[in-house]
């Protein structure tokens, strides 16, 4: 699946999250894996909810990061891309 600015991002049921200050850890139950994801991915993940898209949660970044709305779009596209890939989030058109 291609991913693009209006898909919505949720993680999938068998994953858990948390945050730790600045890096977030998805611990995949389904095979036992754990990944650490910086201070972003953390923040993509805690507003990634389903409901919001990729755009509106680049919107919520662009806020709180220092850097142009359309970097932090295309981060975010490549970094869901992979979460996806991994079978930690799923994503809706």
């Amino acid at each position: 699946m291609s991913l693009t600015l209006s898909s919505r991002l949720v993680l999938d049921p068998h994953v858990r999250f948390r945050r730790f200050e600045e890096e977030g850890v998805i611990v995949n139950q389904k095979n036992a894996e754990a990944l650490v994801v910086n201070e972003v991915g953390a923040r993509l993940l805690e507003v990634a909810d389903g409901n919001r898209t990729i755009a509106e949660c680049a919107a919520l970044l662009v806020d709180e990061f220092d850097e142009a709305r359309a970097v932090i779009e295309q981060d975010l596209l490549a970094f869901a891309g992979a979460l996806v890939d991994a079978g930690v989030a799923v994503a809706e058109p």
